[in-house]
C-alpha cells in the first residue's frame, strides 16, 4: 500500500464514524489544542518583555484560543455600525434569529420569530409574512422567490410571501437534514447535513447532481451536524468541512476544486475546536468571510487562504455556535448573532495612509 492508499484508508476509516457523537476529528482536535496550548508561550508586548506563563490545558479552549493576539497588522480592518437605526429596537427578534441574506437594492432579508422581515437600507421595515415553524435557513431566488427550509422540507414563497410550492429533499427512508440552502441561476443548492453532500436541484425537485462526494477524504466531516456554503458568479461553491477544519472548493458537477485551512489553536489563520468554520458568505470580490463558535469570531479570506482581516469576538455572544453571515454589493459584513438576536454590518474602513513604522493607518469610514 503506497502513501496515497494508506492516507485514503485512514481518511476512509474516520469518515465512517464521523457520525459518532463526538466523532474522531472532534477528539483530535481538542486533543491536539490542549498539547499546543500546555507547550507553547503566549506573545508579550515589547514594554513587558517577561516570559508569559504556558497555557494549562485546564484552561479552557476559549480561553486560550483568544489568549495569543495577532503577531502581526492585518491587510484590512473593518469598524462595525449598529444595524441601521431603529429597525430592531421597534422591531426585535423575541425567540429567534436564524438567518440573514441581501436582497436586490442591497435590502436586507431576515429570518427569525417564524418570519421572513425586509428592511430598507434606511432600517425601515418594508414587508414581513409568516413561514414555516422552527426554519433553519432560507434563500433568495430569481424574480423574488423565497425558499425556506425546515428539517428536510423547503417552502418556496412568491416575492410578496404568498405560498407558492413545497420540495422535500432526501432519499426514501433518508430523508435531509438542510442546513443550508442557495441558489445559482434557476437551480437550488442544498447542504444536506444528514448525508453530508450539497445536492443540486431543479425548484421543482428534480435532483442534478450532488456535490462533495468526490474526493478521496469522502464526503464532509460533521461533528457539529451543520454545513454551510455559498455560490459565487461562476458557479464555484465554497463550503465548511467542520470536522476537518477546512474550507473546501467544488465545481457545479461535483470536481472538488481545492481546500485550504487546519486545526490551530494560536495563529489566527487557523481555526479552533472540534469543528469549525461553521459559517460562510463570499463578497462579490470572491474573498471568503467564515464564522466561527468557541471563540465566536468572523475572518476573512482571500481565495487562496491568505487571512486579511479579523472581526474579533467581543462583537457576539460567546456562546454562539453560529454566526449566520451575509455580503453586500459594496462589500459590508452582515452578521446575526442568534443568541442576542442581533444584526451588526462590518464595514471595511478606509485606507488613509501610512505611519512612521510602515504600518498603515485607517480612519473610519
Amino acid at each position: 500500500m503506497d502513501a496515497t492508499d494508506k492516507e485514503s484508508a485512514e481518511l476512509s476509516l474516520l469518515d465512517r464514524f464521523s457520525r459518532a457523537w463526538f466523532p474522531p476529528a472532534a477528539i483530535v482536535g481538542a486533543f491536539a489544542g490542549f498539547v499546543a496550548a500546555a507547550f507553547r508561550t503566549r506573545p508579550e508586548p515589547k514594554a513587558a518583555p517577561r516570559r508569559a506563563k504556558a497555557a494549562s490545558p485546564s484552561q479552557p479552549l476559549h480561553q486560550i484560543a483568544s489568549a495569543a493576539p495577532p503577531a502581526r497588522v492585518f491587510d484590512r480592518e473593518y469598524f462595525r455600525t449598529a444595524f441601521p437605526a431603529g429597525a430592531l429596537s421597534s422591531h426585535p427578534f423575541r425567540r429567534s434569529l436564524s438567518g440573514l441574506a441581501v436582497g436586490p437594492g442591497d435590502k436586507i432579508y431576515a429570518l427569525g420569530d417564524d418570519e421572513v422581515r425586509i428592511f430598507d437600507t434606511s432600517g425601515a421595515l418594508t414587508a414581513n409574512w409568516r413561514v414555516i415553524e422552527n426554519a433553519a435557513c432560507f434563500a433568495l431566488g430569481p424574480g423574488g422567490i423565497v425558499c425556506v427550509a425546515a428539517a428536510n422540507r423547503i417552502e418556496i414563497y412568491e416575492a410578496g410571501g404568498h405560498p407558492r410550492g413545497r420540495i422535500e429533499a432526501g432519499e426514501p427512508g433518508r430523508p435531509a437534514s438542510i442546513t443550508a440552502i442557495k441558489f445559482y441561476q434557476e437551480d437550488l443548492l442544498i447542504g444536506d447535513a444528514a448525508a453530508r453532500i450539497i445536492r443540486r436541484i431543479e425548484i421543482s425537485g428534480r435532483q442534478l447532481g450532488i456535490i462533495g462526494d468526490k474526493s478521496k477524504a469522502g464526503k464532509f466531516i460533521l461533528p457539529n451536524k451543520s454545513l454551510d456554503f455559498d455560490v459565487d458568479s461562476k458557479g464555484v461553491i465554497r463550503a465548511t468541512d467542520t470536522g476537518r477544519h477546512q474550507v473546501t472548493a467544488w465545481a457545479l458537477d461535483g470536481t472538488p476544486l481545492g481546500s485550504f485551512g487546519k486545526f490551530g489553536m494560536i495563529n489566527p489563520e487557523d481555526f479552533v475546536g472540534c469543528c469549525n468554520p461553521v459559517n460562510l458568505a463570499l463578497t462579490p470580490a470572491g474573498e471568503i468571510v467564515t464564522a466561527e463558535k468557541m471563540v465566536a469570531r468572523v475572518k476573512v479570506y482571500t481565495p487562496g487562504g491568505k487571512l486579511l482581516a479579523v472581526i474579533g469576538s467581543e462583537n457576539f455572544d460567546p456562546n454562539c455556535t453560529h454566526i449566520h453571515l451575509a455580503v453586500d454589493s459594496k462589500g459590508r459584513i452582515l452578521t446575526a448573532d442568534p443568541v442576542r438576536r442581533e444584526i451588526r454590518i462590518f464595514s471595511q474602513v478606509a485606507k488613509a495612509g501610512a505611519n512612521e513604522a510602515g504600518r498603515e493607518e485607517y480612519k473610519r469610514s
